[in-house]
């Protein structure tokens, strides 16, 4: 890793990833980093027809693409430079191989639990299990109500089942 640093965060819409973009960008500040937010699409990519101007995943793309600069533009970045992507693909290995130049990865968190364990899904589990990199998980508080951020170091798939 050269330069300044990398945050990468994963921005789905949902409360946590909000909560998610918004510590990363408090982060990012405090280490001199600058920001990529990624809304990665679940599509395949489909060849233009002849008769249409914009496919299916082209309009799917757009959507998320208008949704990622929405949730960017309600955080208060300052002089942090956040850096929009909408890549294709499935969700956990997209953002694993967004982290070539990255510090850290940033995720919102749902805070599901059964009893007294903490349930991860699946793109948090993916990222844990690939990123070599620390791997932030915020939940809906965000840590801004007093709710800690927690950091999780990747793990290798044995020492994850």
């Amino acid at each position: 890793m050269t330069g300044q640093p990398v945050v990468v965060v994963g921005v789905d819409g949902s409360p946590a990833s909000t909560a998610a973009l918004t510590w990363a960008v408090a982060h990012a500040r405090d280490v001199g980093a600058r920001v990529v937010a990624v809304s990665v699409c679940r599509v395949r990519p489909t060849p233009p027809s002849d008769d249409r101007q914009l496919t299916p995943a082209d309009a799917f793309t757009a959507l998320h693409q208008r949704e990622l600069d929405q949730a960017i533009s309600v955080i208060d970045a300052g002089d942090v430079e956040i850096e929009a992507r909408v890549p294709r693909g499935a969700a956990g290995p997209v953002l694993v191989a967004i982290l070539t130049d990255a510090d850290a990865l940033v995720l919102g968190g749902h805070g599901y639990r059964r009893g007294k364990v903490s349930v991860i899904g699946p793109v948090i589990g993916h990222c844990l299990r690939h990123a070599r990199i620390p791997v932030v998980v915020v939940t809906a508080g965000g840590g801004g109500d007093g709710s800690p951020a927690r950091v999780g170091m990747p793990v290798s798939a044995q020492e994850f089942r």
